[in-house]
């Protein structure tokens, strides 16, 4: 007789595309880390073609696989269900699947994983139980997160010595900017203030809503003195850590970029998703308020930091006409200190059991 669980080797996770890239990212990493430690992972999405174009070229596990999202009228068996289901941000399986799971002699061990949040009411909501109200199944929530009491981030083993060995010091001169985001009503008064810099700065858009409003600044610029603005080209997943790695200052959204840009160890301003009644604003300065380290930064440089990125995700305030403007040079000027606040988060976060592992461990509980 042994008490080891038996082992979870099939998982499916389930994922709907609610915006850009973000939501099939997050998937394709969890998908992708999984199957790389030996399980068999299966991921149904409902666009095909945004995971496509993640994944490109690269090269994954055998042990992971692609469906689109089921049709209504398909249906599923007891032995189709996987040891462990996984709906991606509370996306809802179909419901034939569901019915399939309720049959099943023994019921999967099933997990909604939540969005990304620092807010405190998360360590209380991690691990939490919700029974189906016409099933004998249970959903549990977990969430992602950085502290202890949360099931940690996306980090696939190996990586931070993967990003070591890849970085290069930068030994010229230019400040490089990367920016990935949503449209940003003030761009255009920073983009002034980095054209009217002494320093040599590079400014890399990748593909997104803000590329336009650059864009358009650009045309009518036709002397932006020290700054370049490049267009990045979009590269797959599997190459997105190390291009992160390169660059000085990370401008990202949603989820996926914003924990990489954790793991790249650089500044990063963080354009949340907006909500209503700016909601997105409280999970902002939850965040912001575990990230800038009061041993490396004073109250005075946290408060600026912070005023930039309040800017940033609050553009259409009146109130923020100058932020962008007037702070940007403050954050320059203090980028050694930012810097290593960077690396200062990411070592507290490594002590931290990344998500992957936290899940297994969790879900081997359930079936006990």
């Amino acid at each position: 007789m042994t008490n080891q669980s038996p082992p979870l080797l099939r998982w499916d996770i389930f994922c709907r595309v609610i915006d850009n890239l973000g939501d099939a990212g997050v998937c394709l990493r969890l998908a992708a880390d999984l199957a790389s430690r030996g399980l068999q992972v299966c991921l149904y999405i409902d666009q095909p073609a945004v995971l496509k174009q993640l994944m490109h070229n690269a090269t994954y596990s055998k042990s992971l696989s692609v469906r689109l999202w089921p049709e209504d009228t398909e249906s599923f068996s007891a032995s189709d269900v996987a040891d462990v289901v996984i709906e991606a941000f509370a996306c809802d399986p179909p419901i034939a699947y569901i019915r399939a799971m309720a049959q099943a002699t023994k019921p999967p061990a099933w997990i909604n994983l939540e969005y990304l949040s620092a807010e405190a009411w998360v360590e209380e909501s991690h691990g939490l139980p919700s029974p189906h109200p016409r099933y004998a199944l249970t959903k549990y929530f977990f969430f992602p997160g950085f502290t202890p009491g949360t099931g940690g981030l996306l980090r696939e083993p190996g990586l931070i010595d993967r990003l070591e060995t890849a970085h290069i010091e930068n030994k010229d001169t230019t400040f490089r900017i990367f920016l990935f985001g949503y449209p940003q009503p003030k761009v255009a008064e920073w983009l002034d203030r980095l054209a009217a810099q002494a320093e040599p700065t590079l400014l890399a858009i990748v593909p997104c809503p803000a590329q336009q409003q650059v864009d358009d600044w650009l045309a009518t610029h036709t002397d932006t003195n020290q700054l370049t603005i490049a267009h990045q080209p979009f590269v797959p997943q599997a190459k997105f850590d190390a291009l992160l790695a390169s660059y000085d200052f990370l401008f990202v959204r949603g989820e996926d970029s914003f924990v990489r840009a954790q793991w790249a160890a650089k500044p990063l301003v963080w354009q949340i998703y907006p909500q209503e009644e700016a909601i997105h604003l409280v999970k902002l300065k939850a965040f912001y308020d575990h990230y800038l380290d009061q041993g490396v930064l004073t109250a005075k440089q946290r408060s600026i930091y912070w005023q930039f990125v309040s800017a940033w995700n609050n553009g259409n305030a009146s109130s923020n006409d100058a932020v962008l403007a007037s702070t940007w040079p403050k954050l320059v000027e203090i980028y050694p200190l930012l810097l290593e606040n960077a690396r200062v988060w990411r070592n507290q976060l490594l002590k931290q059991r990344d998500l992957v592992s936290q899940l297994r461990d969790f879900v081997g509980h359930l079936v006990k």
